[in-house]
């Protein structure tokens, strides 16, 4: 949440400063691209877990938009490699600590407002990459087998774009656990949710 106040003064000036920006900036054309920032992870949905921390990490990738409608909407398919993670506090008494790392496969469809505004919604798909970490009081360490091999769930988001330039912040949350059944007692029943703040260049 401290990286959230420290971008959000930027992002209100660059929102408002922009605000006389004619909609030929985003001329409408398809494109191709980059993406890269910063994300904060964090689980939910299981009452019995409390004193959760949020892991900070990174998301990266490559991007296609295709508009449509005059080019006031827009398909956004990406490919993305995101950190996911965290810590948090069990009723049984167990402290899980984990750190995942995903390619993503979100799909998005766009919305255009005066111009330079992006309205973005959609959902996604994601294959684990690696997955490691502790959970206190068992002596043991937990690897990518102990979580599930696939992810997926909704994403939801707002930003400006200008031309090929765009900043974006997104909110995700998963539909499915990340312990695999054979660990869910030490897991409970949580699932990923993350926020992004990124920065894109489409060709």
């Amino acid at each position: 949440m401290r990286t959230i106040q420290i971008f959000s003064p930027i992002f209100i000036l660059i929102f408002f400063g922009l605000g006389s920006v004619n909609a030929q900036m985003t001329d409408g054309k398809p494109r191709i691209g980059f993406k890269a920032g910063i994300n904060g992870s964090n689980l939910y949905d299981d009452a019995m877990a409390t004193n959760k921390k949020t892991r900070a990490g990174i998301t990266a990738g490559v991007f296609a938009k295709i508009p449509f409608a005059k080019g006031r909407f827009a398909l956004r398919p990406e490919l993305l490699v995101s950190t996911r993670g965290g810590a948090y506090d069990l009723a049984n008494g167990n402290r899980p600590d984990f750190k995942l790392t995903y390619v993503e496969l979100p799909l998005s469809l766009e919305l255009r407002v005066l111009g330079f505004i992006n309205l973005h919604a959609g959902g996604y798909a994601s294959l684990l990459a690696s997955g490691n970490g502790t959970v206190d009081g068992i002596l043991a360490t937990l690897g990518k087998g102990n979580f599930e091999s696939y992810d997926f769930g909704w994403h939801a988001g707002t930003g400006i774009d200008l031309g090929g330039l765009g900043l974006h912040f997104r909110l995700s949350r998963g539909l499915k656990n990340v312990g695999s059944s054979s660990v869910a007692p030490l897991f409970g029943d949580l699932k990923n949710a993350a926020w992004a703040l990124t920065l894109s260049y489409g060709l």
